[in-house]
């Protein structure tokens, strides 16, 4: 009876192992299930047990004191703001997808993928799409290096069936496929030989604000792509948007899935794209930062065909000025045989003038500044400016025009004592034994005292000046009468004293020159055209005597725009300013005065870098008269102005006809000269001077040390030029 109890839990559990042993028997999935219920029920108990013995949480108001628990409060709230902040970065609040386009956020988007590569792509194959900036859009590469043992086991294969079925096909197309049998194998061996092997994905997104302009960008984008140097094969993510927009993401990885192998000179002529986008010339300056790539623009007016002035035109804080002044900088730093010269009404630049120890000469003192001085023009120019050129009448027009100006500014008409002003200035000339001879040129220019004591002349004798009837005399002496006390101011005690005598001051001997305007401490009156005029004659005719490149800013240029009498003459110094190596820049607010007059829109014309800031101004119309189309004209409106905490301005500067955006941002120390205040600076704080001052005797050892490392460099080259030649030479012989 003892063993029955035995037999029969022997029994159960065999019969339980039996269960065990069939799970997919009735009996043996009951027996799991059971199982699996009788441990959940245990580690439940278990864990409530062990949950009963934890000790009690705490409250951190009974431990904390109520200023921390608010300052954990607040940043608990920073951090959470600071997550939507990044939400919002990252993603738009919502999509609306549809078949080849989305709209994300207040945008609609296409996003296409890259079909087919160029077998041999060229060097920066991308740089005509970064150029586009008349459209928006993300460019995102996904590349991924390949294991390469199995990248050389997956390149065999395909070479090899290539190979195959070239062989087997009898048709036209086995000459095809033995091209791609040849192309894959060359692959091969490449790789074989070493190079690295990537996988590669192109995804572009273009934007815009509505379906019409995201149609045309997208048409634009395209045609990019496929034609030289690219040579792509473009395709929208048909149905797939949302896959596509994800791979083309900053974060996001190739969910798309399209990928084709690439070897790593392919990478390489990718990654040239972004820079050969930009524009980076020998000799030049930095103008800025590509607003894309962040490749520095470098431009060199004076490598102009067209020109070499340039204009630059902001609104109020836009940055313009900021940009101009480090322009002009870095310009005349460029180059030991290059003068600057600035001009400008309101005392803007006293700061960078002072900084830069430049000459300052103030206009409106007892300073001479001839109106009438004429310059010889060189040998050199006289070819390049034609043999019909007359640098004589254009210097009458010249006299004539700062004349006509004078009489304007005091609300004179001469009327048809016109005549007779003429007269005695070539009068004047002729005594000096001026004449339209180039070689009289260099002859001592008379001034306008001179030309008053032509015109005490024609009032004692004017018989002498009559050329054809007597009857002139009479005319004559009454004007000459009326000119002489009209021109009084011009005499020694008058208010343009300074104006009557010979020119004191050249530019040969300076660096930099400051034609300070601003005795009126920064006022304009109706004469800074006039004096404006003047000194843009006396600079114009000073550069054709210098060797050197002369960088001419003028700054507030609208006063001289503005002023139809003055525009003549200024339209036949930009015509020929750069026959003497002389940039002028023009510096201003507004566009408008450059369309008020044919002359005005001729100078515009021979400005070859055009740089525009922040301008609200501007419109559809004068985006069309500047040859911007819709985009850079909205670039224009909405660039950012110059500002400390952004530390930079944003501009589109144009040259040749091809326009860039690119960020003004200064360094440091240039900054330091920049915004010197002489008011409440010393000269002694700026980099460069005081006790950070480089002596002259160490400035020219630094310079022969460089003329020998050049020397040495040249002398290396030559020798190693003449080692390789010979190595050639050996190869080919052998």
């Amino acid at each position: 009876m003892r063993n029955l109890p035995l037999q029969a839990s022997r029994d159960i559990l065999t019969q339980l192992s039996r269960w065990a042993q069939q799970p997919t028997s009735p009996e043996g999935a009951a027996f799991y299930l059971g199982t699996i219920v009788v441990l959940g029920v245990g580690g439940t108990a278990l864990w409530q047990r062990y949950r009963t013995d934890d000790e009690p949480e705490v409250d951190f108001s009974d431990v904390l004191d109520e200023e921390t628990l608010e300052a954990g409060d607040a940043e608990g709230q920073l951090l959470d703001d600071i997550s939507e902040s990044h939400k919002t970065a990252t993603a738009p609040a919502a999509i609306e997808w549809e078949t080849r386009a989305a709209r994300v956020g207040e945008q609609w988007t296409t996003t296409l993928y890259i079909a087919d590569y160029a077998d041999y792509p060229n060097d920066g194959y991308l740089s005509d799409l970064f150029e586009l900036t008349d459209v928006e859009f993300d460019l995102t590469a996904h590349i991924t290096p390949k294991n390469q043992q199995r990248a050389r086991n997956e390149l065999q294969d395909i070479a090899d069936d290539l190979q195959v079925d070239a062989d087997l096909e009898q048709s036209v197309r086995s000459e095809y496929l033995q091209e791609r049998a040849n192309e894959a194998a060359a692959t091969y061996k490449a790789v074989e030989s070493g190079a690295s092997v990537f996988d590669q994905g192109l995804f572009v997104t273009v934007r815009a604000d509505d379906t019409d302009d995201l149609r045309d960008a997208v048409r634009a984008v395209k045609s990019a792509l496929r034609d030289e140097p690219a040579n792509l094969t473009p395709k929208t993510a048909i149905c797939r948007q949302d896959l596509a927009l994800q791979s083309a993401a900053p974060i996001g990885d190739n969910v798309f899935g399209r990928e084709s192998i690439a070897l790593g000179g392919a990478v390489g002529s990718l990654l040239a794209s972004p820079h050969n986008a930009t524009i980076l010339e020998e000799g030049g300056v930095e103008f800025g930062i590509h607003k894309d790539n962040q490749s520095p623009v470098v431009i060199d007016p004076f490598a102009r065909d067209n020109g070499y002035a340039m204009f630059t035109v902001g609104d109020t804080g836009s940055g313009k000025s900021f940009g101009a002044k480090e322009n002009f900088i870095r310009s005349i730093e460029q180059s030991k045989d290059r003068i600057g010269i600035i001009l400008e009404p309101l005392n803007n630049w006293a700061g960078v003038s002072e900084a830069l120890d430049t000459k300052r000469i103030t206009v409106g003192g007892t300073l001479g500044l001839n109106p009438l001085e004429i310059r010889q023009t060189p040998e050199h120019v006289q070819r390049a400016m034609g043999e019909d050129a007359s640098p004589f009448n254009e210097k009458l027009d010249d006299a004539m025009s700062f004349l006509t100006n004078f009489f304007a500014l005091r609300g004179i008409s001469l009327g048809d004592r016109r005549t007779t002003l003429e007269l005695g200035l070539r009068h004047a000339y002729e005594r000096h034994g001026i004449t339209d001879d180039i070689t009289t040129h260099g002859n001592p220019s008379p001034t306008i005292r001179e030309m008053l004591d032509v015109f005490e002349e024609m009032v004692g004798d004017p018989e002498s000046f009559v050329v054809r009837s007597d009857a002139e005399a009479e005319k004559i002496s009454d004007d000459a009468t009326w000119l002489i006390d009209q021109l009084r101011p011009f005499e020694e005690a008058g208010r343009y004293a300074n104006l009557g005598k010979e020119s004191e001051f050249d530019i040969r001997d300076e660096k930099v020159i400051y034609l300070d305007l601003a005795q009126q401490e920064g006022s304009v009156d109706s004469s800074t055209a006039l004096t404006m005029q003047l000194l843009i004659s006396l600079v114009y005719e000073r550069a054709k005597e210098t060797d050197k490149e002369v960088v001419f800013v003028i700054d507030e240029a609208r006063y001289i725009m503005q002023d139809a009498a003055s525009l003549a003459f200024l339209e036949t110094v930009f015509r020929h300013h750069r026959h003497h190596d002389l940039s002028i820049r023009l510096v201003t607010q507004t566009v408008d005065e450059f369309f008020e007059h044919a002359e005005s829109e001729a100078i515009l014309d021979q400005c070859a870098v055009k740089q525009f800031h922040r301008l609200d101004g501007m419109d559809a119309e004068w985006a069309d008269e500047f040859g911007l189309n819709h985009a850079q004209m909205r670039y224009v409106q909405d660039a950012v102005p110059g500002n400390e905490d952004a530390g930079f301005s944003e501009a589109l500067v144009g040259v040749d006809g091809e326009w860039r955006g690119i960020r003004v941002e200064a360094m440091p120390k240039e900054t330091e000269v920049i915004d010197f205040d002489p008011t409440e600076q010393r000269r002694a704080s700026l980099p460069g001077a005081g006790e950070t001052a480089v002596s002259p005797e160490i400035e020219t050892f630094r310079t022969e040390l460089a003329q020998q490392a050049n020397g040495e460099s040249q002398d290396m080259q030559t020798d190693s030029t003449v080692t390789d030649t010979g190595q050639l030479g050996g190869t080919d012989d052998a």
